[in-house]
């Protein structure tokens, strides 16, 4: 077996943590539906391993460890298979008798694929991530087709070199996007599966926070997300640290290494059945609209965060849509009426209805419904969840308050990010995006 972190596999090895005095112990490592975990065993409770997770009360007196350290951030775990790095680590759920053995669970944001020594990955200078629906959105492809009809129908299929988008510098990451191929061959190696994909690549000079980097590659998603209302997965899938460069076995040093990276949440988002169309494409951006979004996502982040991240709300009721999206546009219109110029303490008491008409000034006549009409409705609704001395709304009428309110958030980024209005209104009259309910009797 290669070394990989294939679900539902354990793997039985040796454990290192950041401590020099922590003695041997075999540990499991597996990634399942719970995430990525290493599972450590102590025989007493005097063993540093058990202060990670009996710290909390755990101890009968006298028992604790002396000097008991911290959970490190980073162990490492080593097998007749490789090294796996663990980064980001805590510590939850064990089992132990009083005064005897036990076991926990030591669980990590993400794993780094052999590297053997305690390096800090949780602090990158390099990332790079697949954004499902990228490739379709640039418009690029990095394989070419030949057909030869001269005969039996035959086809070549070769890959071919595409530049970079070098998109531009951001809170001291360089940030490109990458179109690339792979060819990754299946269990027996019976098929091979082509990929055509593009990586979304952030550099820093300095180490900068996981979060830091994983920011950057999120803005590119959440672009994708608001364009098309759909769910798309940002994964990252390799890391690069200076200090661990590409080296022979005679210590001669080749370059920078990226790393694979494995994450628990890997799981990536299929294209759509069908047709399902952009609000806002590529060309009408470019690689200069590309930095304005990240920029105008930085600045608006209370109000678009909230809207953004209601699309991935699942078994919940229309209440707690609504509830998730009404602050990020009661947000919006605060912080509009900042940019005008009105002091933040008038703009902080502005009424619902002063910042939805705000919102509207800068949308017009784009949307596919009355936008007066959508205000009234909404707050009205909107207000009605928010105050128990108010009737409480329909089911239906929060489901459509929540939908027209996404696609008016829609509309209010394409507009400023230079998308004209008029294909702003016919891009929306012909959208996908559901905001139409029945009741089911």
């Amino acid at each position: 077996m290669p070394n990989e972190l294939q679900p539902g596999v354990r793997r039985t090895g040796d454990f290192f943590d950041s401590y020099p005095d922590t003695p041997e112990v075999k540990v499991t490592l597996e990634r399942s539906d719970s995430g990525i975990g290493v599972t450590v065993g102590w025989s007493s409770p005097d063993v540093p391993y058990a202060h990670w997770f009996l710290r909390g009360g755990g101890f009968i007196t006298g028992t604790e460890p002396k000097d008991p350290k911290p959970v490190p951030r980073r162990v490492v775990f080593h097998d007749s298979h490789g090294a796996v790095l663990l980064i980001r680590c805590w510590a939850r759920g064990y089992h132990a008798n009083a005064l005897g053995p036990g076991s926990g669970t030591l669980w990590a944001k993400a794993a780094i694929m052999g590297v053997q020594a305690d390096i800090e990955f949780d602090r990158p200078q390099g990332l790079q991530s697949e954004v499902s629906g990228l490739r379709e959105w640039l418009g690029v492809t990095s394989w070419d087709e030949d057909y030869d009809r001269r005969g039996p129908l035959g086809v070549t299929l070769r890959s071919v070199v595409v530049t970079q988008i070098e998109v531009g510098t951001f809170s001291g990451m360089e940030l490109t996007l990458w179109p690339t191929w792979q060819v990754v061959p299946e269990e027996g190696r019976d098929r091979r599966v082509l990929h055509d994909l593009v990586r979304c690549i952030t550099r820093s000079a300095d180490p900068l926070d996981w979060d830091a980097h994983m920011n950057l590659h999120r803005a590119i998603r959440d672009l994708l997300v608001l364009s098309r209302w759909r769910e798309e997965s940002c994964v990252p899938v390799y890391a690069l640290r200076a200090d661990d460069p590409l080296t022979t076995m005679d210590g001669k040093v080749h370059g920078d290494q990226w790393r694979e990276v494995v994450v628990q949440d890997d799981e990536r988002t299929p294209p759509p059945t069908g047709w399902h169309g952009h609000l806002i494409a590529y060309p009408d951006l470019g690689v200069g609209g590309l930095g304005r979004w990240i920029a105008l996502r930085e600045k608006f982040a209370r109000a678009l965060d909230p809207v953004i991240s209601s699309i991935g709300l699942r078994n919940t009721t229309p209440h707690t849509r609504l509830a998730h999206t009404g602050p990020g546009l009661e947000g919006l219109g605060f912080l509009l009426l900042l940019r005008d110029g009105l002091p933040e303490k008038a703009a902080g008491n502005a009424t619902l209805k002063a910042r939805f008409a705000r919102i509207l000034a800068d949308v017009g006549d784009c949307l596919p419904f009355d936008g007066e009409e959508w205000a009234a409705r909404t707050i009205e609704t909107y207000n009605g969840l928010k105050h128990a001395n108010r009737a409480k709304p329909d089911d239906i009428d929060v489901m459509h308050a929540w939908a027209e309110s996404v696609m008016v958030t829609r509309a209010w980024v394409a507009l400023e990010l230079g998308v004209s209005p008029d294909l702003v209104k016919s891009r929306l009259a012909d959208d996908r995006q559901p905001r139409r309910f029945q009741r089911i009797v």
